[in-house]
Parts: structure tokens; C-alpha cells; sequence
């Protein structure tokens, strides 16, 4: 539980065992240590964690296998990314804005401007994290399309549509005060 969310009568209960001759004061010390470090990782954080653990273990399925057992595997699809969206201290969803070049007919290469609310953690450390904008391929299509909101983003469109860009920005978890995980997907 972050800090945040702790009520007053958590705080005090602490503060109330020191008054009491029975308590183990090595113990309830090794629960405050615990605690306080624990407070340091806010909720986005530990949630960021458990994603981006659970997404390197589906990644690492593969490893020792012969290939023709992976390329099984990869026939069923398996799910291992859960993308997600954030949102601000204001409890506004964040969107991030990134650059990336593609070549069209002419063959003369040309920039994309990428907008998204969707993403997929690639790193984690301290209070930083490496994010990737995730999009809808059928969006790209037309350059005008640039999502309002994650409804108008996400609703109605196909889940294998959903791809990865290749843009990757990094964000202070300290801005972010919740977070919304989308079911976990094959990219």
C-alpha cells in the first residue's frame, strides 16, 4: 500500500505498540525498516514491478527448447505484454509523444509524429522507467488521427491490432498517481 493511502489510525497503531512492555521492539524495528522502504516505492511503482516481472518470465519461455517446440508456441500466440495507461496527479490520462521515421512510396524517409496513452514497461530503476508507446496500426493510416483520450484510442479496435513503435520515452513515477492495466495481450 503507498503512503498516500495509508490511513492515520495505520500510522498510530505503530506508534501505540511502543507503549506496550510485550512487544518484540527488535521486531516491530525490522517491520518499521520494512515499512519505510516499502513507502518509498509508490503504488504505481510496485504495480510497474510485478508487470514488468511478469513480462520478462513470459519472455524467457523459450529458453533451452528445440525450435520446433517454440515455433509451436509461437503458432499459439502467447500473451506477454500487459499494456497499460497512466494517469497524472491531476487524474488526467497521460499521453506521450514520440518520433519515429518511416519510408513511404517516394522511398525519400519522412518523420512520424506518434501519439499514444497506451504503453508497455521495458525498464525499471530507482523512480525512473523506460516506456514504449503502444498503438493501433489501423490509426496510422490516416496522418490527421490523433487519439482524444484512451476510449477513442482503444474502443472498438481489434486486440491484434495493437503494435509496438519502437519509441521509447522515460517518465519520473513520482508525476503518476494511479494506473489502469489493459488484459494482457501477444506483441
Amino acid at each position: 500500500m503507498c503512503k498516500k493511502c495509508k490511513s492515520s489510525y495505520e500510522r498510530d497503531s505503530y506508534e501505540y505498540l511502543w507503549d506496550h512492555d510485550e512487544v518484540d521492539h527488535e521486531e516491530y524495528n525490522k517491520k518499521a525498516y520494512k515499512d519505510h522502504h516499502k513507502d518509498k516505492e509508490t503504488c504505481v511503482e510496485e504495480i510497474l514491478h510485478a508487470i514488468l516481472i511478469a513480462q520478462r518470465k513470459a519472455g524467457d519461455d523459450h529458453h533451452g527448447k528445440h525450435s520446433y517446440d517454440v515455433y509451436e508456441e509461437e503458432k499459439k500466440r502467447k500473451k506477454n505484454t500487459i499494456p497499460f495507461i497512466l494517469y497524472c496527479g491531476n487524474c488526467k490520462p497521460f499521453k506521450a509523444t514520440g518520433a519515429t521515421t518511416y519510408t513511404p512510396y517516394s522511398k525519400q524517409k519522412k518523420f512520424a509524429c506518434i501519439s499514444s496513452f497506451i504503453f508497455k514497461i521495458k525498464d525499471l530503476d530507482d523512480k525512473c522507467a523506460t516506456l514504449e508507446l503502444l498503438i493501433i496500426k489501423s490509426d496510422q493510416k490516416c496522418d490527421d488521427t490523433e487519439p482524444k483520450s484512451p476510449c477513442s484510442q482503444i474502443d472498438g479496435k481489434k486486440v491484434d491490432d495493437l503494435v509496438k513503435t519502437g519509441i521509447y520515452i522515460n517518465v519520473d513515477l513520482s508525476c503518476f498517481c494511479s494506473i489502469t492495466c489493459l488484459p494482457a495481450v501477444y506483441l
